[in-house]
């Protein structure tokens, strides 16, 4: 226990006084197990007992104090004489915003949640600040109320003085650092929460209270976190396989490892390698950007060397993204967007953009189809041209951007820390990543389940609707016709989630596209026709569809030609987009939604 750090904390913080008590116990009398609604310091006057906070022992008498935090179970025994003591509970916590140094500090030292104990070397200050307190705490007036406050700091003086004297140590051993060390030497070797308490002489929920107390995490979590950063560094480091990697970090099934590696990333092992090879390349090793609620690292960070620092940097959300890893510290609040894709990918969770480029080819600066639900959007720019000046100005908390970016990608990292995400990856999975940093995995989930029952009973409805007939997506622009395969993103909608059938043409697995004429378009001879148009090629579009080879083709005479936006079905890849692409689909040929 670091005192300074202590009082550096107490200096900065916001108090609230929630309770002071002085309580008497006759010898022999056993206090029934309570827990502490908030912080609390409680300080012998006479007697002598056994107590219990969280099951740890404190043999307390005359002038002995001990500290601890919200949740704590106490229990006092064991009265072998007439036992006094005074209890203040009390809250305490750093007035936002703040800097980022607090708030790490803060996270290491947890002054307000450690427990302690000792025996004072000067009782007399400390009891006189005490009996005020409770003289005062009794009064009805405002004035009292701020008087025990200050009463109260003039102890915590006192005490931090005393501890600075005398070198303390906790009363007794932290047993999460303890179960810290140990998962961080044996990872590799089978080991359950039972083993863990089985080491350290508590019970197994007793470890898993204080773990998830302390980092928001259990402890089998902890450990799989510390075998996934294990497995990150052989990924990044060395040419081994996967199977040897999964032994080397405790797992002998390559499989089960893979999709846990997925669950905790976001990525499978094989892309995070690609990822970070692509970073490193790409990047100079002292790209590292440090702002006031993120932190961005490059896969060549390690972890800090000391055990407290590192299980709090294991229990932050990290984002892979193209250009590395980012670590959340705190929620980020005011995002920026550079494409207008994200837009529906927030919004879809529940929540909202601070700023987003612009889009072209629309009528309105943002998609016609989100602009119910968009509230206060600044506008940043093109997605070609973001406004720079416009992203300072606006001072977010994260931006997320993709590779159309790549040339400015240093720019915006000065700005702030800056995430870019794979444009053409499956929606899904870009979902999944917003929902990782926006603290909704669970919703981003939902949303990916409620699509995946959508369109489960379509395939089957469609098909034998269709009879195999094929269904092709077109998009007149540039004096030219762009056909869309099988590859392309909005194209998998059609062919694979809702299983139509492709003309021949559009079947190819490695071009998103390609370029037909209209002279070319018999050639195409699809059953079905969607046609994508958007207002900057709405002139050529038409008149694609007055010409004598448009009008002799099968589809167009037996009417099986349906318009559709392609800001929609090509530029807003997110899933409220793609719910009306289905949706559209399903009208067409079911008639119905």
């Amino acid at each position: 226990m670091i005192v300074e750090n202590h009082l550096i904390l107490w200096n900065h913080v916001s108090l609230k006084i929630v309770d002071v008590q002085r309580t008497e116990l006759p010898i022999g009398e056993y206090l029934h197990t309570s827990q502490l609604s908030s912080s609390a310091l409680l300080y012998t006057i006479k007697g002598r007992a056994r107590l219990l906070l969280d099951g740890d022992e404190h043999h307390v008498e005359n002038g002995y104090v001990c500290h601890s935090g919200k949740g704590t179970v106490l229990t006092i025994m064991d009265i072998t004489d007439h036992f006094e003591y005074y209890i203040i509970q009390y809250k305490a916590s750093l007035p936002l915003p703040c800097s980022q140094d607090l708030l790490q500090l803060l996270a290491r030292t947890e002054p307000f949640e450690i427990q302690y104990g000792f025996v004072v070397s000067h009782a007399a200050p400390l009891l006189i600040s005490l009996s005020r307190m409770e003289r005062e705490w009794d009064q009805p007036e405002a004035m009292a109320k701020l008087q025990v406050k200050s009463l109260f700091y003039q102890f915590i003086c006192e005490l931090m003085g005393q501890l600075q004297h005398r070198r303390l140590e906790q009363a007794s051993p932290d047993m999460v650092l303890q179960a810290v060390r140990y998962m961080d030497e044996h990872y590799s070797e089978p080991i359950t929460a039972d083993t863990l308490a089985t080491l350290l002489n508590c019970s197994s929920r007793t470890m898993q209270r204080m773990f998830n107390k302390r980092l928001a995490l259990g402890p089998i979590d902890y450990l799989m976190q510390i075998r996934i950063d294990k497995a990150k560094e052989l990924l990044c480091r060395t040419n081994a396989g996967l199977k040897n990697i999964a032994e080397a970090v405790g797992y002998v099934d390559s499989y089960y490892f893979s999709r846990l590696f997925k669950r905790y990333t976001g990525v499978s092992p094989s892309t995070y390698r690609e990822s970070m090879h692509q970073a490193r390349g790409d990047e100079p090793e002292n790209v590292t950007v440090i702002a006031p609620k993120l932190e961005t690292v490059s896969s060549e960070k390690k972890a800090a060397s000391d055990p407290q620092d590192a299980a709090f940097r294991r229990s932050l959300r990290t984002i892979i993204h193209l250009k590395g890893e980012l670590l959340l510290q705190r929620q980020p609040e005011k995002i920026a967007v550079l494409d207008p894709q994200f837009m529906d990918h927030m919004l879809a969770l529940g929540e909202q953009p601070a700023g987003s480029v612009m889009v072209t080819g629309d009528l309105s600066s943002f998609p016609e189809y989100l602009i119910g639900r968009l509230r206060a959007v600044q506008a940043l720019g093109t997605m070609d041209e973001p406004d720079l000046e416009a992203l300072r100005a606006l001072a977010p908390d994260l931006i997320i951007c993709t590779e159309f970016q790549k040339n400015i990608y240093g720019s915006l990292t000065h700005i702030a820390p800056t995430i870019m995400l794979e444009r053409n990856r499956d929606w899904r999975e870009t979902l999944r990543t917003i929902g990782r940093i926006m603290g909704k995995k669970l919703e981003a989930e939902q949303v990916i389940q409620q699509y995946k029952r959508k369109i489960s009973g379509l395939k089957s409805l469609l098909a034998a609707k269709l009879h195999g007939q094929s269904v092709t997506m077109i998009r007149p622009r540039d004096n030219t016709i762009r056909l869309h395969t099988c590859a392309h993103r909005t194209a998998a909608i059609l062919y694979s989630d809702l299983g139509l059938h492709p003309p021949k043409l559009a079947v190819d697995r490695k071009r998103t596209s390609s370029m037909i004429s209209l002279e070319g378009l018999p050639e195409l001879d699809a059953d079905h026709y969607f046609i994508l148009t958007d207002n900057k090629f709405k002139a050529w579009s038409d008149e694609i569809q007055t010409t004598t080879t448009w009008k002799s083709l099968r589809a167009v005479q037996q009417h099986h030609v349906y318009h559709a936006k392609a800001s929609i079905w090509i530029a807003y890849y997110g899933p409220i987009a793609m719910n009306q692409v289905v949706d559209q689909v399903t009208e067409v040929f079911l008639d119905a939604k």
